[in-house]
């Protein structure tokens, strides 16, 4: 399949999810994209966590490295224990850790790591 036909399936597909900027975003060699899973502790209160994760939404606002920062609440009934996701999307690898530095996430991570039972990370580019 030639080059020009698969970007436009894959921004197609994407863009067919209701993921516009993210097939926007594809379009851009060097994308780097960071997924956290978070499983919180079970005496946490579920509004306590939704406040938190509203919080960590606004980080987008904040922290001019992400173009794309999307949160979500698991409504698969698939999620191992895991109950919220994150999906950062970076221009660059080092974006990363420009984020992860950043004072206003430090911040939040002071708060929630200490509700949470664990997470799991994983980074990648995309193929």
């Amino acid at each position: 399949m030639d080059n020009t036909r698969r970007k436009f399936l894959q921004t197609g597909s994407l863009a067919f999810l209701g993921l516009s900027s993210v097939a926007a975003a594809a379009h851009h060699e060097g994308m780097f994209v960071h997924v956290f899973l978070f499983q919180f502790k079970p005496e946490v209160p579920e509004d306590e966590i939704a406040d938190l994760m509203k919080q960590l939404a606004g980080l987008k606002d904040k922290i001019p490295v992400l173009k794309e920062f999307l949160i979500g609440k698991d409504t698969s009934g698939r999620n191992r224990g895991y109950h919220y996701a994150q999906v950062s999307i970076f221009e660059k690898e080092e974006d990363l850790q420009v984020y992860e530095e950043h004072p206003e996430h430090r911040k939040l991570v002071r708060q929630i790591g200490p509700k949470m039972v664990g997470g799991l990370a994983m980074d990648f580019v995309p193929l």
